[in-house]
């Protein structure tokens, strides 16, 4: 079901919230301009999994309504917010979202964080960031570490990030291990100030099942991590540069790979 904001407006404000749509399964809506109706809006629809939204126009995702409602989102699962004016998604106040199983990002410029360290998003299987030029970085050590079901990761022309995982105040100095146990795909792409996927050099990161990496128009990156990184289905490296292809040389190390000679060019790492 698609539908303007204006025209879910004034469906709520004809149909009392005992009229719920409990069949509805997909909605995307645009020119959303209130988190506090969306809220409204989406309580009439208990059985919801997708949600879609464009041209949001309110800093908050789900700001809590002014009057008290009843039911709840229990089983959205997909989440796609696009072109938003949006500074906080406030997973910490939304456990629902804490249990979504994809997020799209797209157009989020005044996003600053993706999610405090606090949260944990142990259900998330694919992320996908794009042009949210707010972000210095993708995601804390901590969630990075509750990622226990992530597939899929693309970050892409998101000028400002540095890295994709920074490490949490309270544990700068402290040796630790980070492993994406069940993700196969990473893409970082047109991330024209990326230095590394993590600068900290006592972080050590473990990909038993990475069988594929993209790294394009990421001219700053001269190295994965700091630290050692195993990726063990990383075994066949292709590099292209136009529509040259060339074989490299597995040098038995991401990192040393990444720094033989990558720059200007598109390098996709995968299992074969």
């Amino acid at each position: 079901m698609a539908i303007h904001f204006d025209e879910a407006q004034n469906w709520l404000s004809t149909n009392t919230m005992k009229y719920r749509m409990h069949s509805l399964k997909e909605l995307s809506v645009k020119s959303v301009k209130s988190g506090e109706l969306l809220r409204l809006i989406l309580y009439s629809m208990p059985n919801l999994e997708k949600l879609r939204l464009g041209d949001f126009d309110s800093q908050h995702l789900l700001k809590l309504p002014s009057v008290p409602c009843l039911g709840t989102v229990l089983q959205l699962k997909e989440l796609v917010l696009g072109h938003s004016k949006i500074k906080d998604l406030g997973f910490e106040r939304e456990p629902v979202l804490q249990r979504l199983e994809l997020l799209s990002l797209y157009g989020c410029r005044k996003l600053s964080n993706l999610a405090p360290p606090s949260v944990s998003l142990a259900y998330l299987t694919n992320l996908e960031v794009s042009n949210c030029d707010g972000l210095n970085f993708l995601m804390a050590s901590s969630t990075a570490r509750s990622l226990v079901q992530l597939k899929s990761m693309k970050v892409a022309y998101c000028d400002n990030v540095k890295e994709i995982v920074t490490i949490d105040e309270n544990k700068e100095g402290r040796v630790m291990e980070i492993e994406f146990s069940k993700l196969i795909t990473i893409e970082l792409e047109g991330l024209t100030n990326l230095t590394s996927f993590c600068s900290y050099k006592n972080c050590e990161f473990k990909f038993p099942t990475l069988e594929m990496l993209i790294v394009s128009e990421c001219p700053m990156m001269e190295t994965f991590t700091e630290n050692r990184t195993t990726a063990p289905k990383l075994q066949n490296i292709f590099a292209f540069e136009g529509e040259k292809e060339s074989r490299w040389q597995w040098e038995g190390d991401l990192n040393a790979t990444i720094q033989k000679d990558f720059k200007n060019k598109v390098l996709i790492y995968f299992f074969n």
